[in-house]
């Protein structure tokens, strides 16, 4: 039987596909491909990354010019997805001149890799990853309007969304099935594509992510002191890609200093760059993260007791989450982060904003606490609570790893679902996905 051919379509292959990809490899029904960006010197661990999976072909398209200098802002995005997708399709005529003929591609188009490509293969299906679709109202753009650092929402910035949005929708348009991590996400999207959505999570693998006894993290503190830590500690956990409003930061360095008056042996444990990734830079133009830090440090006992990581390895992010006595994860209505499902996997505790989609995974004193994204007071009082009673909260830990189990596990079911998708695009089963 002649084997079916799966292209797999991302700038930083395997990134969202990092399960899903390797696992396809080993059914000896399916040649895997992948297709990802020619990186440069600084990115050679992704390179190299690549060789190791076994079972899969990989091959990378280049970028050879750059976006027009003087382009209108409200089409420089589009240039730029254009530019790749031009180099995208380029790569693809040149394999399928070599015979390539994929029977299905997955793909992440949010990089605008997948525009062309229904020209170049118009008989293949496209599974596309449907991450979030920008709303101008009800969403994360009108969520924190009272906050003075960062700009208003304006025509400005909507004109930019309806951009940013406008190519996606040529994808949305073209895939045969869409998928998505969380019902949010999939409510954003406009109605004419929710019925192409499945929501199926990326997956949290728990036979791995679990919690383990013993774990100690080495941190350097008051004059570059190293100090060892454990769970017998008192540590109080945040992680962003970068420290900003989006994310809550604001809120949580606004809340740490009655934290510090109930428990000032506490250490607080803050990952992240001082960066922006999602909104916009600050009015000031300076970081977020000095910013909001400024803000509160003549009312802190100790700011030594704050410890900036930055960013840092994926194992020690882990061992952080392990040896974490309460972790904060606050959230505009906005894109979930795996750090929320991973940390409550190790049996965290979470003080998760009122928000989707964390409401869509937590219930409040079920297995999490939930406060309001904007109350200092009540972020504070929660976790000086969880603080000062960690055995009043042992079921709660408990119900968190329990959740991820029953419905995030990688192996059990969030892989199982993926795995049903690309046999039901591939087979033509279209009735069985609709009764889903």
């Amino acid at each position: 039987m002649k084997k079916k051919i799966i292209l797999f379509i991302h700038q930083n292959f395997p990134a969202q596909f990092k399960s899903l990809a390797p696992h396809l490899s080993l059914n000896k029904d399916y040649a895997i491909y992948s297709l990802s960006l020619k990186k440069n010197r600084e990115n050679k661990e992704l390179d190299e990354s690549l060789s190791s999976m076994e079972n899969i072909t990989h091959y990378q398209y280049e970028i050879t010019r750059g976006s027009t200098g003087d382009i209108h802002v409200l089409a420089a995005e589009f240039e730029a997805k254009m530019i790749r997708a031009e180099a995208v399709a380029k790569k693809c005529i040149e394999l399928k001149e070599k015979g390539l003929q994929p029977d299905l591609i997955i793909n992440h188009p949010g990089w605008g890799e997948i525009y062309l490509l229904k020209d170049v293969w118009p008989d293949t299906k496209f599974l596309s990853y449907f991450e979030f679709y920008y709303n101008t109202k009800g969403s994360d753009i009108d969520f924190d309007l009272g906050e003075k650092n960062h700009p208003k929402p304006g025509f400005d910035l909507f004109a930019k969304l309806r951009a940013r949005n406008a190519p996606g929708m040529m994808s949305y348009l073209e895939s045969d099935k869409l998928i998505c991590p969380t019902e949010f996400q999939k409510n954003t999207a406009p109605d004419e594509f929710r019925d192409k959505i499945r929501v199926i999570h990326d997956g949290i693998d728990t036979s791995i992510i679990k919690p383990v006894e013993g774990i100690s993290v080495e941190v350097k503190i008051k004059n570059q002191i190293k100090v060892s830590l454990t769970k017998k500690d008192k540590i109080v956990t945040f992680i962003n890609r970068n420290l900003e409003p989006y994310r809550g930061y604001h809120s949580f360095m606004r809340s740490i200093p009655e934290i510090q008056k109930k428990h000032p042996d506490a250490l607080f444990l803050i990952i992240g760059g001082d960066k922006v990734s999602y909104g916009a830079k600050s009015i000031s133009g300076e970081s977020y993260k000095n910013i909001y830090f400024n803000e509160v440090k003549d009312d802190l006992i100790d700011p030594n007791r704050l410890l900036f990581l930055g960013k840092v390895e994926y194992d020690n992010l882990l061992k952080i989450l392990s040896i974490s006595s309460a972790h904060i994860y606050l959230t505009y209505p906005f894109v979930l982060s795996w750090s929320m499902l991973e940390a409550m996997a190790l049996e965290n505790i979470i003080i998760g904003s009122k928000t989707e989609p964390v409401e869509e995974i937590i219930t409040d004193n079920k297995n999490g606490l939930l406060v309001d994204f904007f109350n200092t007071n009540q972020i504070s009082k929660t976790v000086n609570d969880v603080l000062a009673n960690p055995d009043k909260y042992q079921s709660i830990r408990k119900n968190a790893r329990k959740t991820i189990i029953s419905k995030y596990d990688l192996n059990k079911v969030c892989l199982p679902e993926q795995i049903k998708l690309v046999e039901g695009l591939l087979n033509g089963w279209r009735q069985f996905f609709w009764r889903h």
